[in-house]
């Protein structure tokens, strides 16, 4: 099973995707299915999900406005602000790319926006179904999705996830809890009627219907790990984010945590109640005051600490790149434009100096095209591709080594 990971900003689509497939879409199905949700999760539908099909060339329109809106600029700046920044190498045609990789796989989602159950029609997804195993493959994607849709009655998840458009760390967090509370519920919908189905069980289970489980080489060569890696991401920590939940306080530990959700992938990663909330004024809020001449503000966005240990991946070791990035307290970073050039402003904040030391000589070992300036004051790093002249910004009144700007055609 997958779900859309667009962006950094995690866009909420509310897709989910099951590599086996779905039978005819049917209400009494769907309240079958809503009935057994509520017994395992211990909370009651306000409504009927309303659900409907859609055939697959209305699915592509749809995904294709819905990856559109997830963008925090044009989609074509958007992806070489990726690519400047070096979570992906530039690759052309990327969006047409995803999509025809998302629409090949989606078999049925949740909308958070009209608040609806949509089962895809045919298709090529669709038909990999066939026989006896299609009615528990249709419970199991239904529980699933039916999670989603009783979140969203509490939670409001397409308003939610709006609020967090120049935040994609927190999303992504935000992300981790849905899919994690999803995909348990999912896997003890699948082991209430088995007889003799306990933890271990569960436990055993878990792994073989996350996303985990599934052959990351039946994902298009031509994508860029980034998006697969991220894809990946919330289901296999957001499962073991919820289960430890669940494990510490039960389905009320879940509540809560829809009252307080994590607010960073730091959060996913650590799993620490006690962690500080992550600094978040690290530039000022109006970026058009940070635009070099010539140049114009794009957007900015906190890139956390699971897209830092990405990035710090594809030069360094697993250990050595989960290592610089575990001191992440906190980061902002701000992309300007000027024709095919983009440059960026990037602070971040860490724990202590030694971990902000540890992350600046990471970073300056990082391959790249267009290596930024880095430079360090006390618990803070500042990085700068293309500013001749930095921009006052408290801490930091040396100016770090001219860097060019990227150009990405």
């Amino acid at each position: 099973m997958k779900r859309f990971a667009l962006f950094p900003r995690a866009a909420a689509l509310g897709l989910a995707v099951l590599t086996v497939g779905a039978s005819t879409l049917l209400p009494t199905r769907i309240r079958e299915v809503s009935k057994l949700v509520e017994e395992v999760r211990g909370r009651r539908f306000d409504s009927a999900v309303p659900a409907s099909e859609i055939d697959p060339p209305a699915l592509k329109k749809y995904l294709r406005n819905k990856l559109i809106d997830s963008f925090p600029a044009g989609p074509e700046e958007s992806l070489k602000s990726l690519a400047v920044l070096g979570l992906i190498d530039p690759t052309p045609n990327l969006v047409d790319r995803l999509l025809d990789f998302y629409a090949s796989q989606v078999i049925a989602f949740y909308d958070p926006e009209p608040r609806r159950f949509y089962v895809v029609r045919g298709g090529a997804a669709a038909e990999t179904l066939e026989g006896g195993s299609g009615e528990l493959a249709e419970r199991l994607l239904f529980s699933h999705e039916l999670t989603h849709a009783l979140q969203d009655q509490s939670l409001r998840l397409d308003r939610r996830f709006k609020s967090l458009r120049d935040d994609g760390d927190r999303a992504l967090a935000l992300q981790c809890l849905l899919e994690g509370e999803a995909t348990l519920v999912m896997v003890r919908v699948a082991l209430k009627d088995l007889p003799g189905a306990d933890e271990a069980a569960e436990e055993a289970l878990t792994p073989l219907l996350s996303a985990g489980a599934l052959e990351k080489a039946n994902v298009p060569k031509n994508l860029p790990d980034f998006f697969v890696e991220q894809l990946f991401f919330p289901y296999v920590e957001g499962t073991a984010y919820v289960r430890r939940a669940v494990a510490r306080g039960g389905w009320k530990e879940v509540d809560r945590l829809w009252d307080h959700p994590p607010v960073s992938t730091a959060d996913i990663l650590h799993d620490d109640e006690h962690r500080p909330a992550p600094v978040s004024d690290l530039l000022p809020q109006d970026g058009t005051r940070l635009a070099p001449p010539g140049f114009r503000f794009l957007y900015s966005d906190t890139i956390g600490e699971w897209a830092i240990r990405f990035l710090l991946r594809r030069s360094l070791s697993d250990e050595a790149a989960s290592e610089a990035a575990s001191g992440w307290r906190g980061d902002r970073i701000a992309f300007f434009t000027a024709g095919e050039k983009f440059v960026y402003l990037w602070r971040l904040r860490f724990e202590s100096p030694g971990s902000a030391e540890r992350f600046e000589k990471a970073m300056r070992s990082v391959k790249r095209e267009a290596a930024p300036a880095v430079a360090r004051s006390g618990a803070d790093v500042l990085l700068s591709l293309g500013f001749q002249e930095l921009p006052a910004i408290p801490g930091f009144p040396a100016r770090p080594a001219v860097s060019r700007p990227a150009s990405r055609g």
